[in-house]
């Protein structure tokens, strides 16, 4: 579906109404109290999640009901093609149990193998990223862009563990050994869109996840790129939305991750692109080159 530039405007100001409004819901549980229910072993779900989702989807659809959606709680999971919203109605549910007030509601337009825009709002904080495909990135009215840090050891990187960790961790932990023996520092958040939007202006260096559903990265890749950052798959491919893997952080100019005999440390495809995709253990029986 082709949009104009009309029609974006449209389309942006709408959802990020019904974002605001969800937010009422997420601070009214997160004051009060909730019931807590459980979809894996530590993978909590609670009516603010679900309150906030259907309230922006009632929302969206009164306004644009011919556009489907791809969300956490009560959507189809399979719809790969054509235009629909992808939605994370509370981004963060396990700091929004434990009273953290680090979450965030994650909302995008896909179209025809496009993020068209994208809405990041840090409810607690009063900060919503936004971006609309070749209109830039902003933060509330503000244009934001991704760091200007040169060098590996000089990066301040973010990420996050699947939840999946207990019982598959082998890859996670050595890509985590790799990078917090290269970095100045790692943090973790505990909402990938969150760790997304915070990389799209600058805070963070870098960022890698892998283990993430496309509700928690649509909206927030789309910040970077419009912020002048690099998304893609860990082995440096476009299979970042579906394909579970993600990597963001400054622009790439593509040459041999191998280096060239020096400290790979330190080596990079680009001066500024800060995670070296070389760090990355691939498949388990894969061997880094990351001293």
């Amino acid at each position: 579906m082709n949009f104009t530039e009309r029609q974006k405007s449209l389309l942006f100001s709408e959802a990020a109404k019904a974002v605001i409004e969800g937010q009422s819901i997420l601070k009214k549980y997160f004051a009060r109290g909730f019931t807590i229910e459980y979809k894996g072993d530590i993978d909590p779900v609670t009516v603010a999640d679900r309150e906030t989702e259907n309230l922006i989807i009632r929302r969206l659809k009164r306004r644009f009901g011919d556009i489907g959606f791809l969300c956490e709680e009560s959507c189809p999971k399979d719809i790969r093609e054509g235009t629909f919203w992808v939605l994370d109605p509370l981004d963060g549910t396990v700091n929004f149990v434990h009273r953290c007030p680090i979450f965030s509601t994650s909302l995008a337009l896909f179209s025809d193998g496009k993020i068209i825009l994208g809405i990041v709002n840090d409810v607690m904080h009063s900060e919503v990223f936004h971006a609309v495909r070749g209109r830039g990135a902003f933060l509330n009215r503000k244009a934001i862009a991704v760091s200007r840090v040169k060098t590996i050891n000089r990066s301040l990187l973010v990420t996050g563990f699947p939840y999946y960790i207990k019982e598959r961790h082998n890859r996670v932990i050595k890509n985590f050994k790799n990078l917090v023996l290269s970095a100045q520092g790692i943090r973790r958040l505990g909402s990938a869109a969150l760790d997304l939007a915070f990389t799209a202006a600058g805070r963070f260096d870098g960022f890698w996840e892998e283990g993430l559903a496309p509700w928690d990265v649509a909206a927030g890749s789309l910040i970077v790129e419009e912020a002048g950052g690099k998304v893609s798959d860990f082995a440096g491919g476009a299979d970042w939305l579906f394909g579970k893997m993600i990597t963001a952080k400054r622009q790439q100019v593509g040459i041999s991750s191998q280096g060239s005999g020096k400290d790979e440390t330190l080596m990079h495809p680009h001066p500024r692109l800060l995670i070296p995709d070389y760090c990355f253990i691939r498949r388990s029986k894969d061997e880094s080159h990351c001293s």
